[in-house]
């Protein structure tokens, strides 16, 4: 138990002293939680993918099956929660899709990176940008094509609202800061020292500040709406969906065990902000997304830590 608390104690006392800092005036509020995440989203983590892709992938290249393993699962989560939201809780089509993204989206970027890095290190981190790099391109235009489609009325055309959602995943910082990395390691250049110098620092900074910045930003997030259903996806989310993908990548795909434990331990992090983002942008479903994000994340002390110790004796 000792291990387990080395690697969970210091996540979560990061995340508490980032929502003490949200709830004083240290911050400036809004603006100044807005501009830590931004930090962590356009700095500090895109520098520490480039560190790591700068030296290229693996030998053996992309390992598809983890792919296949993790969005296999994650997709088959999605339709149950989207069977339960018009079988069980009788909600109205355009809702289908949001529910299904609050409880399948993980918050891979805040959490998820640096977690698996505390757990497993630098080895962790690379099936975990295999996971990372196609997760939004999945799962938001999964999210955005189902409650345009069922929404019922005419607003922006589904061509342009898709045309919208990949042009931004096209310049998402996580996934430039990926690319790039790609880039330059193929050329077989080395950085410059101060530059090299500069990215390393950047990179040891991209753990602390992204808890922080997650921490901060649950001040923002209220419990409200339907209780019984919010906590129905908080179930989902830290229990069903690690299950799943835990089946996927160990039975069916036969990953290696450190890529399964990667992948289990990522989509058992709590749901992730854009889910609430993508519900605020549509105005529907907030409320109950703000509620499955906050209570995810406080649930997810215990979930994540009884789910390292498994994984560590597996």
């Amino acid at each position: 138990m000792g291990g387990v608390l080395d690697i969970v104690f210091p996540v979560f006392a990061l995340m508490a002293i980032g929502y003490a800092l949200g709830r004083s005036p240290l911050l400036g509020g809004d603006v100044g939680i807005k501009a830590l995440t931004n930090f962590v989203f356009y700095a500090a983590i895109p520098a520490l993918l480039f560190r790591l892709f700068s030296r290229g992938l693996p030998e053996e290249g992309i390992e598809w099956s983890i792919v296949f393993g993790y969005f296999g699962a994650a997709l088959l989560h999605f339709a149950i929660t989207v069977a339960l939201g018009r079988y069980v809780f009788r909600n109205p089509p355009v809702e289908y899709g949001l529910m299904g993204m609050s409880s399948s989206f993980s918050n891979t970027v805040l959490m998820g990176l640096p977690l698996v890095y505390t757990a497993f290190g630098e080895p962790g981190l690379i099936p975990m940008m295999m996971i990372v790099t196609f997760h939004p391109m999945i799962l938001i235009p999964l999210s955005t094509i189902m409650v345009e489609a069922l929404r019922g009325q005419k607003g922006q055309g589904l061509g342009t609202i898709l045309f919208s959602t990949f042009k931004s995943l096209a310049v998402h910082p996580v996934i430039l800061g990926l690319c790039t990395g790609l880039a330059f390691g193929a050329t077989g250049l080395e950085l410059v020292s101060m530059v090299d110098r500069l990215i390393d620092l950047l990179s040891k900074a991209a753990t602390p500040a992204a808890l922080c910045a997650l921490g901060a930003s649950l001040t923002q997030f209220r419990i409200a709406g339907d209780l019984k259903e919010s906590l129905t996806l908080v179930v989902m989310k830290l229990a069903l969906l690690p299950a799943l993908v835990f089946i996927f990548t160990s039975y069916i795909f036969q990953n290696d065990p450190l890529y399964v434990a990667v992948a289990t331990l990522n989509a058992a992090t709590p749901a992730g902000i854009n889910a609430f983002l993508l519900a605020r942008f549509y105005g529907t479903y907030t409320q109950r997304s703000a509620s499955v994000i906050l209570l995810s994340t406080v649930f997810s002390a215990v979930t994540l830590s009884l789910l390292i110790a498994w994984l560590k004796t597996a």
